[in-house]
């Protein structure tokens, strides 16, 4: 979800060098996506070759961000394996979605939205490719759930998030919000405060990020998505989370940044060598935007390992094999 940590005070804009960046240097493609009564903003690459093999990697951000978190990932993985695809949408009342009852971010509601996602956006073209389904903090839980909703999934993948830490942590969730600033004078001032609290350890991507989690208000930059409304729905995102994981009918992937334990459920998995864990410690909870290139090493590598064979098969004519015999 969101790790508590003491932020820094926000500090002023820095010359210029914390301009926003620009989404179309990351993805090829942004598109309103309908699902019911709610306007998708989802950001794609590598969609529109209908020959491409390659998977599609959906990728699922946590609480509080939106999709342009994974936008260097998003970028790597495409240049890592340039058959693949990959798509990245913002969760309802997050970043650039609109519509919709906002702040229904219950569990079955955001997997529901997945799923009307990928359904919507693989119908045309790319249907037969293998999904590998990635989501960071709340968006673990997210796709957890709904990988045995959607077709042909290769793979799950949680970024950073264990039930058993992220029920124990729910208690200080509160304070860490109450504590960050409320407004800022500018973007940049945003970007800044996101580096200097260490929420984001990569500039380039906080650049990219950032701009898509303020909206402006009286002359100021407030926060996009309230999370202290969301408090009624975290204990449900979490919980029952590890077994929904180790169950989950797909190639399984764990990474963490180091500082998480493995709760019992997770412990006793890996033991039995139901998943494949990575760790990272040198990033932060949000190790997508702070190591992309590790991350997207890990997940293609993860990918490769786990495809489907695809074996031809030889026909032999029957009256061939007679007179072979």
């Amino acid at each position: 979800m969101f790790k508590a940590r003491r932020p820094a005070a926000a500090a002023a804009d820095s010359g210029g060098e914390l301009e926003p960046l620009a989404w179309s240097d990351y993805f090829e493609e942004r598109q309103a996506v309908a699902v019911d009564d709610t306007q998708f903003n989802v950001y794609s690459s590598g969609l529109g070759g209908s020959s491409s093999s390659g998977p599609v990697f959906v990728l699922h951000h946590g609480a509080g961000h939106s999709g342009l978190t994974f936008g260097l990932l998003a970028r790597h993985l495409r240049g890592a394996a340039p058959e693949a695809a990959v798509v990245a949408a913002d969760a309802r009342g997050h970043g650039g979605t609109t519509g919709g009852s906002e702040g229904d971010l219950r569990l079955e509601r955001l997997v529901d939205d997945l799923v009307g996602v990928v359904a919507a956006v693989l119908r045309e073209n790319s249907s037969a490719r293998d999904v590998v389904l990635v989501g960071h903090s709340m968006g673990g839980a997210v796709v957890a759930h709904a990988c045995r909703r959607i077709p042909r999934v290769l793979g799950v993948v949680l970024v950073d998030i264990v039930e058993g830490t992220a029920l124990d942590s729910l208690h200080a969730i509160p304070g860490f919000i109450a504590a960050r600033p409320t407004a800022f004078a500018s973007v940049g001032a945003a970007i800044r405060w996101h580096l200097d609290a260490a929420e984001i350890r990569n500039a380039e991507s906080a650049r990219l990020s950032v701009p898509s989690l303020v909206a402006p208000a009286g002359g100021r930059w407030t926060w996009r998505t309230a999370l202290l409304p969301t408090q009624p729905f975290w204990r449900g995102w979490y919980q029952g989370l590890s077994r929904t994981f180790a169950a989950a009918p797909a190639a399984r992937l764990l990474i963490l940044a180091g500082t998480d334990r493995l709760d019992k459920e997770l412990l006793i998995a890996q033991m039995q060598g139901k998943f494949q864990l990575e760790l990272l410690p040198a990033a932060g909870h949000t190790i997508q935007e702070d190591l992309p290139e590790r991350v997207g090493d890990i997940l293609v590598a993860f990918w490769r390992r786990n495809q489907r064979l695809n074996i031809p098969v030889r026909r032999v004519d029957p009256a061939r094999r007679e007179q072979e015999q």
